[in-house]
């Protein structure tokens, strides 16, 4: 397809994946001409779906260390085609990967021979920058500090059971989504909150309650859409006295009475507006959850970005498209994943963090700069296929290959057609379609998956001698002794099939229950971390219209979600 003829109009085009026609707008034309390189055969949901299936965030096994034979925890399992080595040897020099250093074959397709090279390279067994602080179940992460289960997050400190946790984290558990919080609970989409437990959107809070929606709240429960409040239980004002007398007798420090308010909120919640984009200091944003971006469309969980379309999890990122999560100081990212920290001109790459620039069809190398199909490069130069060569060489060879690629492309079992331009193939993921959050996003079973062409991990479920029913748990967390440390309970899910089918209480765990008065969890870590991702919608667009002036609006948000929506201009007259 000739760009320059289609960039002043949108191109209608047919996925080649999923077989369904999709639109390429002008811009997106300006963009690719802009990084010199042809529109993706693949629509947008499919590319994101393919994004995901390179990424696992929260399945970590236990296994060898390749290289120094001790006990680890890794992305990785026990069988896998290349060696993996615990994160500060893979960091270190003990080894060289330019060992596994390949010279290109222009008889045969270039991925292939990228897939070869992949398959040989050791791989950190762990995605860490910083320190591990103590903190070894910690995954994509910058600088933990005694935190346990914590992935995707940055300078977490005494936290559990956390997923995306952006920057400063502290002593918060069972999360996800959270910026500058502390003593956090059961929150999702929280920022700068303290003391706050089962709430969601909300903002600048403190010692608060299920609340949704809420901006700079103080002892508040059960409240949606309030500014400003303090002393309220189902958005009405209390005295202090009378607050903490009704607070009490919904008995929120016991199992059933939390359970009960669940319920109950979720139906409160639906009596109230939706705003129909959570957005804040933001212009010219679709999709959802922006903060501080312009102009950035077709996008969630963005904050500070400016010029993107299709991100996801991405911020202080610019000028970037078919983006997922990171960023901080990103420009100029294409069809990438995993990628951040100083990074510019990245295409097709995925896990490039310190400074890399100017890498395409990369895995793994950070610090790197002006490479090519390169695998677990520490800062190379000038390198395909982890061969270095001169500047000058390295130039004349690269176009080449795009041309190679152009002309031969690698053709995977499906018959599908991957040239110059399109992100690596679904095969190619280190991972199972079943341990990333692609089959969150896009379920599917393993039969499924296989006839797609997709990689599936049989993971064995552990035989659990359980001690202990989910039933048989008190109500309470002053009911509970520090025996609960040495027994193994039962998931009160278990035959779900995200189950691991029991779990166990750690003692910094007992010691936040406590702290929080809370009981108990009653099923695993797995199940509690999709009941956290269920609490957001879809990452789809739809089409609906301003419950209160009828104007047609674009929103992430069911009627079953929010039955009530309003669009910018009314959601701030009324609740602002």
């Amino acid at each position: 397809m000739n760009t320059k003829t289609h960039s002043t109009s949108s191109v209608s085009a047919t996925c080649q994946n999923c077989k369904k026609d999709f639109t390429i707008e002008p811009e997106d034309f300006n963009f690719y001409e802009k990084i010199k390189v042809p529109p993706p055969t693949w629509c947008p949901e499919c590319r994101l779906l393919r994004r995901f299936m390179h990424t696992s965030e929260t399945v970590l096994y236990k296994r060898k260390c390749d290289f120094s034979g001790k006990d680890i925890f890794s992305m990785y399992p026990e069988k896998t085609v290349f060696p993996v080595f615990e994160t500060d040897i893979w960091y270190s020099d003990v080894w060289d990967p330019k060992e596994y250093a390949m010279d290109y074959d222009s008889a045969r397709p270039f991925l292939e021979q990228v897939l070869e090279l992949q398959n040989k390279v050791p791989r950190m067994s762990i995605v860490r920058q910083g320190l591990a602080g103590n903190s070894p179940y910690a995954h994509r992460v910058t600088d933990p500090k005694n935190s346990y289960m914590v992935f995707r997050s940055s300078y977490p400190e005494n936290s559990m059971y956390i997923y995306n946790g952006k920057i400063h984290i502290m002593d918060c558990c069972d999360s996800s989504w959270l910026y500058e919080c502390e003593l956090c609970y059961e929150c999702v989409n929280c920022a700068n909150c303290y003391n706050t437990k089962f709430s969601q959107e909300s903002k600048d809070s403190r010692d608060c309650s299920f609340i949704y929606a809420c901006r700079n709240c103080s002892n508040c429960t059960g409240c949606v859409n309030l500014v400003n409040a303090e002393y309220c239980i189902w958005n009405k004002k209390y005295s202090k006295e009378e607050y903490f007398r009704i607070l009490g007798e919904m008995k929120l420090h016991t199992f059933s009475g939390i359970e009960k308010m669940k319920a109950k909120f979720d139906n409160f919640r639906k009596k109230f507006p939706q705003r129909v984009i959570m957005s804040i200091k933001s212009e010219h944003v679709s999709g959802n959850w922006f903060l501080n971006s312009k102009n950035v469309t077709q996008s969630f969980d963005c904050e500070n970005v400016k010029d993107g379309k299709y991100l996801f999890m991405t911020f202080n990122a610019e000028d970037c498209m078919d983006y997922f999560e990171w960023g901080n100081k990103a420009e100029l990212i294409y069809e990438s994943e995993n990628c951040g920290l100083d990074i510019a001109r990245l295409y097709f790459c995925n896990q490039c963090w310190m400074g890399a620039h100017d890498l395409y069809y990369c895995n793994t190398c950070p610090g790197a700069h002006d490479c090519f199909g390169c695998v677990g490069l520490k800062k190379g130069k000038y390198s395909i296929l982890n061969k270095e060569y001169s500047k000058e060489e390295y130039g004349r060879l690269k176009n080449q290959i795009i041309e190679h690629m152009k002309d031969k492309p690698y053709i995977d079992s499906r018959g599908l057609e991957y040239r110059f331009g399109e992100n690596f193939p679904p095969n190619f993921s280190d991972f199972g379609y079943n341990e990333t959050i692609a089959n969150y996003y896009h379920p599917l079973t393993r039969e499924e998956a296989m006839e797609w062409g997709y990689r599936w991990a049989d993971r064995e479920k552990r035989n659990y001698k359980v001690t202990l029913r989910p039933a048989e748990l008190p109500e309470t967390i002053a009911e509970v002794d520090d025996s609960i440390l040495g027994e193994v309970i039962e998931c009160a899910e278990k035959n779900n099939p995200n189950s691991v089918g029991a779990f166990r209480i750690t003692e910094n765990e007992l010691s936040f229950y406590r702290r929080m008065n809370l009981p108990l969890p009653r099923v695993c870590f797995d199940i509690r971390h999709i009941r956290r991702m269920d609490k957001r919608p879809p990452l789809k667009i739809i089409k609906r219209n301003c419950s209160k002036c009828d104007t047609e609006v674009e929103t992430v948000y069911t009627e079953d979600y929010a039955p009530i929506v309003y669009c910018e201009k009314c959601y701030q007259q009324e609740v602002y």
